[in-house]
């Protein structure tokens, strides 16, 4: 069962109030241009070793601004005090866009300080699924496909495989303790069918290639109702 923690209210965010600590490893994991999404990912001790059991991400957003080093051996987050925060909104640039209610929220680690300007800010630690991309962008039944990319929106999407690694995966099976960070969008071919007075849609096939979907289109269409491609990933 993973723990979270969402901040967003101002009685939330003290001047120099600190909000999370942690020993572990951070790295920036991924952006999203899409509400300002900027995400963190410890899931290894700086001392090196393997995979902890457990995952942390830390999340901001929407960001504003960020001054923000690549990894973090050890990590503090707090809110700026007073005179923090006047000297950050000196630094920023007159005609940059600032949301009315962002917070400047201090990164501290091994004596290196820098911020990100956000509303909000949230982590969550537990077991995080080597098929899940992150814990804040899960399945959604307003959008039914598999997430396959650690945030929502545009960028910070995983890695394109190729159709040797596919081809691969699917001859030998996935390797074992690894995490799927890796997809390729397949085409499936459906089609809607009627008969005895019963509309009903069929999957048909996966085809690696879009021309060959399409050559598969044009030979069922004349033998159903409707027959549709639809793109969906497959998660290496």
């Amino acid at each position: 069962m993973a723990s979270q923690v969402w901040l967003d209210r101002d009685e939330d965010f003290r001047p120099g109030a600190e909000l999370l600590r942690s020993d572990r490893l951070f790295a920036l994991w991924s952006y999203s241009a899409t509400h300002g999404q900027l995400l963190l990912r410890a899931d290894h001790m700086p001392d090196g070793g393997g995979r902890l059991p457990t995952t942390t991400e830390v999340l901001f957003n929407p960001v504003d601004a960020v001054q923000i080093q690549a990894a973090y051996r050890g990590l503090v987050i707090r809110c700026a005090t007073e005179d923090e925060a006047m000297r950050v909104d000196g630094d920023l640039s007159d005609d940059g866009y600032r949301s009315e209610n962002a917070r400047v929220l201090v990164l501290e680690s091994e004596g290196a300080t820098g911020y990100v300007v956000a509303v909000n800010v949230g982590w969550c630690e537990g077991k995080l699924s080597d098929l899940q991309p992150s814990f804040f962008n899960t399945f959604s039944p307003y959008d039914p496909m598999w997430p396959v990319r650690p945030l929502t929106g545009v960028g910070g999407e995983l890695e394109i495989a190729s159709p040797q690694e596919v081809a691969e995966a699917f001859l030998t099976g996935p390797r074992e303790g690894v995490r799927r960070e890796r997809h390729r969008y397949m085409h499936l071919l459906t089609a809607l069918t009627e008969q005895d007075g019963r509309r009903r849609w069929h999957n048909l096939g996966v085809f690696l290639t879009e021309k060959d979907a399409e050559e598969a289109k044009r030979l069922i269409e004349p033998h159903v109702t409707i027959c549709d491609i639809e793109m969906i990933p497959v998660v290496l």
